[in-house]
């Protein structure tokens, strides 16, 4: 199934790190170490659990990306429901782990689609949040690795941890960090990131299709003359399952076969004599041609909705971080809220504000249960 969580992927995990390393010097040791010692559980040791979570994107003041997720975990049976928004739409996932079997489904599609890891001797399940073997010694050196790094990191800190308040057995903290007491070494690299950045999209040299398989169907029908069926178009275009191919394999073989062409040599020909850029393919097979990424983004923000290029500017520096949560009496992390304001600089001198924002509420420690997905009406497609 497709995915274009990229940006909020890449935001969250930052996030996180930021989160971690944000209280790893601050001078309530307790604090410190009741919040660390709760993500570590989380993500290492606790494997039965239920997580409702949210993140914005805010450029400027305007969302640019939302990400709604519900996650649960029993053992080695997990569900997820995602649904997120950015400049290319909306798209709702469900996913669900179950005795081995995994099945998921995009709301929009007429599939849904599933496999046995079980007859799969290569793949391991996860037994535990990320998904790592805390026997191994390579990752626990890795984890004792970036724990220490986070600790460095920030270890010039002032005192800035609060405990706000406690009930129903669960103590809230809170924890602020302005731009004077952010590290030098946090805002140098993220610097270099929105440089390095910036400095890739100097050198472009790619060729973009506003839907691949839309063109490679008009390529088809073009060169041959021949009006595809729309079952076709749609079975090929979103996926098909045994009775559509029973159908339309011999068809798909031709398809594959005019296509496996050098037809899109043509889009590259005009990189080689531009010395480089961007080559947007329309689904009729014409093209748009850009000098660079900022002219493409312009043309075409649908394209690059969860592309980090289109918002770290050319430097890119922490201005404030905002962080609230809860532990309950058995050291498990509650709730948590995050809120970090980042400033970008493009080019011209001009320069944004980026905010993240992420809540997660946590529940139902050692009784949350796994339930087969509903599919609806979808038909199964096995791989």
């Amino acid at each position: 199934m497709r995915k274009r969580n990229r940006l909020l992927v890449c935001l969250a995990a930052g996030v996180l790190i930021l989160a971690v390393s944000a209280t790893a010097a601050f001078g309530s040791v307790n604090g410190y170490t009741k919040y660390k010692e709760a993500l570590k559980s989380l993500a290492l040791e606790t494997d039965n659990f239920t997580a409702t979570g949210t993140m914005q994107v805010n450029y400027d003041g305007k969302e640019i990306a939302s990400l709604q997720q519900d996650f649960a975990m029993e053992g080695q049976n997990v569900y997820s429901h995602s649904v997120s928004k950015d400049a290319s739409g909306q798209m709702e996932t469900y996913d669900t782990l179950l005795d081995g079997v995994r099945t998921e489904f995009n709301m929009n599609d007429k599939y849904y689609y599933q496999v046995d890891y079980g007859t799969n001797q290569d793949t391991t399940l996860a037994s535990n949040l990320l998904g790592i073997d805390t026997d191994d010694e390579m990752a626990n050196r890795m984890v004792n690795f970036v724990e220490i790094a986070a600790d460095t990191v920030v270890g010039e800190l002032k005192n800035n941890f609060v405990q706000v308040g406690k009930e129903n057995g669960v103590t809230q903290y809170q924890i602020e960090i302005a731009q004077n007491q952010v590290p030098s070494l946090v805002n140098a690299g993220l610097s270099l990131f929105a440089y390095s950045v910036d400095a890739s999209n100097r050198e472009n040299y790619t060729v973009n299709f506003a839907d691949y398989s839309a063109t490679v169907i008009h390529n088809y029908e073009s060169t041959t003359g021949e009006t595809l069926p729309e079952e076709f178009k749609d079975g090929y275009s979103n996926g098909y399952d045994d009775a559509w191919y029973e159908t339309y394999g011999d068809l798909l073989d031709k398809v594959e076969e005019v296509n496996a062409t050098n037809w899109e040599d043509k889009y590259y020909n005009v990189l080689n004599e531009q010395g480089g850029g961007i080559v947007y393919v329309n689904t009729d097979g014409s093209y748009d041609y850009y000098a660079d990424y900022d002219a493409f983004a312009a043309a075409h923000p649908e394209a690059v909705g969860d592309s980090l290029e289109s918002y770290v500017g050319q430097d890119l520096n922490l201005e404030k971080v905002l962080c609230t949560f809860g532990v309950d009496d058995q050291g498990r992390l509650t709730d948590n809220h995050i809120e970090v304001t980042f400033q970008t600089t493009e080019k011209d001198g001009s320069s944004h504000t980026l905010v993240l924002t992420g809540d997660v509420t946590l529940t139902n420690y050692g009784t949350t249960t796994i339930q087969p997905l509903d599919v609806g009406d979808r038909t199964l497609i096995t791989y």
